[in-house]
Formats: structure tokens, C-alpha cells, sequence
């Protein structure tokens, strides 16, 4: 009965999930994937900068997991950036989403920091089979009789002002809608549009101790999210830990390790802090960061660790 329930539940999401046009995972260790929410930050880094992320299920077996590869970097030294992002996240009992994104930002000189707009283009895919769900009403109309199958184009859009203190951007990571039957392409409809709000600050009391606080706040029309974390940089910021905590239901540990020049380590566990954690597992969440660039100190001073 139990099983029952979570899959009826897990299925249901899915399909909410469906009809808020969107597809970007929010993931848990947010700080290092940042472009697959906001393309303005292509190039942030300035130095080539591949990611990989895999993402357990967030609520135990019937939940779902997330695999990411994100790739970025400044084209020499002009203003422009371009990355891309493959994206993957697959739902029980059988549900696939896939995009293939492209990235774009022109970064100007302003203040002490950068102002950077960006743009991102590219395809997303649907592979949704609900007719293995066990339903008590087989006539139910939430979910298909028929498997749905589908690519169609999707683009985004995001601005980013950074320093070697703070940044703040703002993102639409989706400006069109999942289309319908018989349509090829989704609309603008922007009252169902993802607006993400994000921020992080720099507070460098010596060395070897610094406090980063960021948020995110994600908003729609159908459901919003906040999320806030503190990270604690120790050993001359190759070491940072920390937790944050996602309204209304998750709280995070976090843990990023900068074994090298070029690599990075990241883990996050997220657990549910709701009314059903007894019945919903934690999940796991690794990244990989390698990164290429001519001089590379271990960033003693840059909120972009991450």
C-alpha cells in the first residue's frame, strides 16, 4: 500500500512538473553548476571549466536522479563566452527528460566587476510512459493511455553583475513552454515562467578563515522554492564546508575540496525535513570540476569557488 502511494505520488509530480514548463533540476550543490540556471555565468571562471554532477534519487528509490555535464570558457580575451550543457534526469516509473543546451554571454567592464548577458539555446526531449502506473481508476485522465514522446526547441535568457566580493543575477532559464499535442513548438507564456534570483557575498577575515552566505530564490507561478547556504573556507579555501537549507522541505550538508590546480571535489547530502521524511530517503549528490587555465592560485579570494 505504501508503495502504492509514493508511486501514485512520485507520478503525479511528474506530471505537475510537466505542465510548469520546466525542466531544470534544482539541484543541491547549486554553488557548481551555476550555468545550467543562468547562462550569464558562461565564462565566469575565466579559464576552461568542464563539470560533471550525479544526483541520487531525492526521495528514496521512486524519486529522481539527476546526471549533468557542463562545460564553459572565455573565447581568448574578448568579451564573449560560450559553454554547453547535457542535461539528464530520469522519474519512476518511467519518465526521461534530456536537454542539450548552448551557452552564450557578453561580459563588459563595469564598476570594479562585470556586468554579463546571456543566452542559451537549445533542445529538450520527453520520454513518458505512465501506462505501467497501477491506477484504482484505469479511466483516470491525469495520466495517458499512450506513451509521449518528444523534442522540441527550448531558450533561455539571465544577467550578472560580479566582483571579486559578491554577484547578483537574475535568470529566465525557460522561455518556452512544453508544447502540446499537435503543436511543434511550445509559446511564450510568461506567466508560467521560472524567474531565478541569485547571490552569494565574500567575507574574508584572514587566510585561512572566510564566510561565504549565498541564496537562491526560485519562483513561479505554480510553486516556489528559497534556498540559502553558509560555507565555511578553511586551508586557504581548498577546503569548504558548509550546509543550506531549501524551503520548504530540505536541509543540505555541504562539502567542496579543492584537491589541485585543476581539480575539484563536491558532495552534498540532501534529507527531508518534512512531514514525510520517515517515509522518503536522502539523496546523494557528487561533482567533478576540472578546470584549464594559464595561472591558477587556489582562488584565496573569489566567491566563485564553486
Amino acid at each position: 500500500m505504501r508503495r502504492f502511494l509514493l508511486t501514485y505520488l512520485f507520478a503525479l509530480m511528474a506530471f505537475t512538473g510537466y505542465s510548469q514548463y520546466t525542466l531544470v533540476p534544482s539541484v543541491s550543490n547549486y554553488h557548481l553548476t551555476w550555468t545550467t540556471i543562468n547562462p550569464a555565468f558562461t565564462g565566469f571562471r575565466d579559464a576552461i571549466s568542464a563539470s560533471s554532477l550525479y544526483r541520487s534519487s531525492l526521495y528514496g528509490e521512486l524519486g529522481p536522479k539527476d546526471m549533468q555535464l557542463n562545460v564553459h570558457s572565455p573565447v581568448g580575451n574578448s568579451k564573449v563566452a560560450v559553454g554547453g550543457i547535457i542535461a539528464y534526469n530520469n522519474t519512476p516509473p518511467s519518465q526521461d527528460l534530456y536537454s542539450i543546451m548552448s551557452t552564450y554571454a557578453y561580459r563588459i567592464y563595469l564598476g570594479s566587476g562585470r556586468l554579463s548577458f546571456g543566452l542559451s539555446a537549445g533542445m529538450y526531449g520527453i520520454n513518458s510512459d505512465l501506462t505501467g502506473v497501477p491506477l484504482r481508476d484505469s479511466d483516470d485522465p491525469l495520466f495517458v493511455s499512450e506513451a509521449y514522446q518528444r523534442w522540441f526547441p527550448n531558450f533561455g535568457t539571465g544577467v550578472l553583475y560580479y566582483t571579486d566580493k559578491y554577484f547578483v543575477g537574475l535568470s529566465v532559464p525557460e522561455l518556452l513552454s512544453i508544447p502540446l499535442e499537435g503543436e511543434s513548438i511550445g509559446g511564450f507564456n510568461s506567466e508560467g515562467y521560472r524567474v531565478i534570483f541569485s547571490g552569494a557575498y565574500l567575507f574574508d577575515f584572514s587566510r585561512d578563515f572566510k564566510l561565504k552566505p549565498s541564496v537562491m530564490i526560485d519562483y513561479n507561478k505554480a510553486f516556489s522554492s528559497f534556498k540559502a547556504s553558509l560555507n565555511v573556507g578553511l586551508l586557504n579555501s581548498r577546503v569548504f564546508v558548509g550546509g543550506a537549507y531549501d524551503h520548504p522541505n530540505f536541509a543540505i550538508a555541504l562539502l567542496n575540496f579543492q584537491v589541485n590546480q585543476q581539480w575539484l571535489i563536491g558532495y552534498a547530502y540532501t534529507f527531508n525535513t518534512g512531514p514525510v521524511r520517515t517515509a522518503l530517503g536522502g539523496s546523494h549528490e557528487v561533482v567533478l570540476r576540472w578546470e584549464l587555465r594559464p595561472v591558477i592560485k587556489t582562488i584565496p579570494d573569489d566567491p566563485f569557488y564553486f
